[in-house]
């Protein structure tokens, strides 16, 4: 590799006054705030005098760093097995070369793919400013050299390609400062793990729960961003997540799991103690029910009544992926897409058409603190880009009408509308906030369930299907997928929708709800959303952590919330289960053996 050279050509002294500004405009407190001053400092450096000879120059550069600070500790059966705190720093680098039309990114190359470049660096985390300089420096160099190589190998792929439509490969916006002041965690660790103990100690009253576990994580991120457009941020964002799992094993071999979420932004928004005491004893309730329920003893295709969680989550993981207007990124070769996770999304293609019923409408805005006296997770002032939040109206009265658009433009729409989110670990796309679906003429859940019934009964089938709760995609083993990829000659697909946890049936004859168990989506997508006959009349708020969704992203998850009622639909099909089942265990829970 050519060895890189630093000149300052005539061109860069708008530029760098332009950051200047910016730095003294941001007061005494940006001054201070080492991490914000090295990250200006060395990237004043790099557009000035950044550049292999004889090539081109970056035209763009953005650093983020994410910092986080983290406490987290798990109880199982009334006992603490892990308790810690950490700290880190992590540094994203992005340079672009070219323009604004062609440059050298949203290429996967075999080059690329497995780049030391694509993967976040982790820097230093003490306020020292000299060796943030030096990691910034280093890190700056390597990803420009990459990106000049990435720009030669995408130039050459697409020399014999005809291009259907022109659009550029990123848009412009205007510079942009949203600068927080920096939070602190605090935390009395002692009296939750003690408050640990006690939950996870309810367990021991339901001998047929096999494992248990409740797990407390109080983060506090900060996110700095600054690009040689101008734009700088600093955002403090803290979350709190606790989560009570449980699994047990059914008389025939299926396993069985359940688990409990609560999220929030401090610990003060979470509920009392004994509400969630409450909430963990019903979740073992109701896994002990499911280990002696019957089993869907056929394949079912008919109606759907998805209840509160269940609806909110169904939407998760139908509607919002494919609200998204990111252009899948060109691929070297297809197989590389594929490993990504790389899809378009389903209805990016059917704007002004109707998506939904009439009844039904849809929007997304991160400025949204709150729904009610619900704390909404997914708020933020300014994405990951550095674009400000906007409220950005989806689907009117079921035609889609718009798309969430991060810096990566499509033909219908040139500009981002503050929606290019990213998680810890890899780069932004297009992704919710705050989702909120709407309803007009709602419905109550007891008339609800008698349109289930009617439905039924105008089909000749004997029951319906009531669904209470869907776990949410990697819930055994919770690690921010967003579902699973499948591999097959037609390129990569998703996993359209997650296992029900509490399924019933609702008999036709009597309206008696029937729990059962091992049901399996079978074979839906967002089009079914279509068969939506009716809703609820209020909106639940189900707070959630998304997946990157970017091709290259590498792990982490995104806070978000959708608020959406309970729905109705006309068919959909669930599946018996198939799969082969584990031999029980030989002996039983020691702590219950008489």
């Amino acid at each position: 590799m050519k060895k890189v050279r630093r000149f300052a050509p005539a061109g860069a002294v708008l530029i760098i006054s332009l950051l200047l500004a910016i730095a003294a405009a941001s007061g005494q407190q940006a001054e201070t705030d080492a991490v914000l001053k090295a990250m200006q400092d060395e990237l004043a450096r790099s557009v000035a005098q950044l550049q292999l000879k004889d090539l081109e120059k970056p035209y763009f550069i953005e650093y983020a760093v994410v910092e986080d600070e983290s406490f987290s500790a798990s109880a199982t059966f009334g006992a603490l097995v892990r308790s810690n705190r950490n700290r880190n720093r992590a540094l994203q680098v992005q340079v672009r070369v070219g323009g604004y039309d062609f440059d050298n990114t949203d290429f996967i190359s075999s080059s690329a793919l497995f780049s030391p470049t694509s993967f976040p660096t982790t820097v230093s985390v003490e306020d020292d400013y000299n060796a943030l300089r030096r990691d910034l420096w280093l890190t700056t160099d390597a990803a420009y050299k990459q990106a000049v190589e990435q720009l030669a190998r995408k130039r050459a792929f697409v020399q014999n390609k005809v291009e259907e439509e022109k659009v550029p490969d990123f848009s412009r916006e205007q510079a942009a400062a949203t600068l927080a002041p920096r939070q602190q965690l605090q935390i009395d660790q002692a009296r939750w793990e003690k408050q640990l103990r006690e939950w996870s100690n309810i367990f021991r009253q339901f001998p047929a729960v096999q494992e248990s576990s409740v797990t407390l994580r109080v983060q506090l991120t900060h996110k700095y961003l600054l690009n040689s457009e101008g734009t700088k941020t600093r955002q403090p964002a803290p979350l709190v997540s606790l989560e009570a799992r449980a699994a047990t094993q059914a008389p025939d071999g299926m396993r069985l799991r359940h688990s409990i979420p609560f999220y929030a932004r401090s610990l003060d928004q979470l509920p009392p103690a004994q509400e969630i005491a409450r909430a963990i004893r019903q979740m073992a309730e109701e896994l002990t029910g499911l280990r002696t329920a019957p089993v869907l003893e056929s394949n079912y295709s008919g109606p759907v009544l998805f209840i509160s969680q269940a609806s909110a989550e169904m939407f998760a993981q139908l509607l919002a992926p494919q609200l998204s207007g990111q252009r899948p990124p060109l691929a070297e070769q297809q197989q590389f897409a594929a490993m990504m996770g790389a899809t378009k999304s389903e209805l990016a293609d059917r704007l002004n058409r109707p998506v939904l019923p009439s009844f039904i409408s849809v929007f997304d805005d991160p400025a949204q603190q709150a729904n009610g006296n619900q704390p909404l997770i997914g708020a933020y002032q300014a994405d990951d880009q550095g674009v400000p939040a906007r409220r950005v109206s989806l689907i009117e009265q079921g035609t889609l009408k718009g798309l969430l658009m991060s810096r990566r433009p499509r033909k219908e729409m040139a500009q981002s509308n503050g929606h290019g989110r990213a998680a810890s670990l890899g780069s932004a796309s297009a992704q919710i906030g705050n989702l909120f679906v709407q309803a007009s003429g709602g419905k109550s859940e007891a008339e609800l369930k008698q349109e289930l019934i009617k439905m039924c009964k105008s089909q000749n089938l004997p029951f319906g299907i009531l669904i209470k709760t869907i776990s949410a995609p990697g819930s055994a083993g919770r690690d921010g997928s967003e579902g699973l990829i499948i591999i097959s000659s037609d390129g990569p697909r998703r996993e359209a929708l997650s296992a029900p946890v509490l399924a019933f049936k609702v008999y036709a004859e009597d309206g008696r709800e029937e729990l059962i168990r091992g049901v399996m989506a079978g074979d839906i997508s967002v089009r079914a959303l279509k068969q939506i006959t009716a809703a609820g009349s209020t909106g639940f708020v189900h707070n959630r952590l998304t997946s990157g969704g970017s091709p290259f992203s590498l792990g982490g998850a995104i806070p978000t919330s959708v608020i959406a009622p309970s729905v109705l639909v006309e068919e959909m099909e669930f599946k018996r289960p198939s799969d082969a089942k584990q031999k029980p265990a030989l002996l039983s829970h020691p702590y219950f053996t008489k």
